[in-house]
């Protein structure tokens, strides 16, 4: 699987850590859905930061268990219910801890509200990983014990 950052000539620059566009060769897709930061007993901190920790460290567990990791996401959506520039500082740096590098294409909406009057925060992603059969196929086979 192969995923190239594409830097357009003759487009403005990004304006924070997210790429224009990846072009992704190869390997299997993970659709991830919206995810808030709720926590595993249902309850939800009332603070916006608590909630956008608790999206992204909901979001890598989730990427986990479908076999990948932050660094291969390739397009984030983020939504926010208050008003950006009153939590922009706060979700920038909590993002930059789980996109370090080759940063996914990145979509923000500020909205007006969500499924739940306390939700202050979602995020929903797409991975690009290893196909299986590729995984599978790199898998060497253990060696077997000589016998007697």
């Amino acid at each position: 699987m192969e995923k190239q950052i594409v830097e357009p000539v003759g487009v403005y620059p990004p304006t924070a850590d997210f790429s224009q566009a990846i072009r992704v060769s190869g390997g299997d897709l993970v659709f991830v859905s919206g995810i808030i930061g709720m926590r595993p007993d249902g309850t939800m901190p009332a603070a916006a930061r608590e909630q956008v920790e608790l999206a992204f460290a909901n979001l890598a567990a989730v990427l986990d268990a479908a076999g990948a990791t932050p660094s291969d996401v390739v397009k984030v959506n983020v939504f926010v219910r208050d008003d950006f520039r009153l939590v922009r500082d706060d979700v920038r740096e909590i993002r930059a801890r789980y996109f370090t590098h080759d940063f996914p294409v990145s979509t923000l909406v500020q909205v007006a509200g969500f499924a739940g009057p306390e939700y202050r925060f979602e995020i929903e992603a797409i991975a690009a990983v290893p196909s299986r059969a590729d995984a599978a196929a790199a898998v060497v086979a253990p060696a077997r014990a000589s016998g007697g």
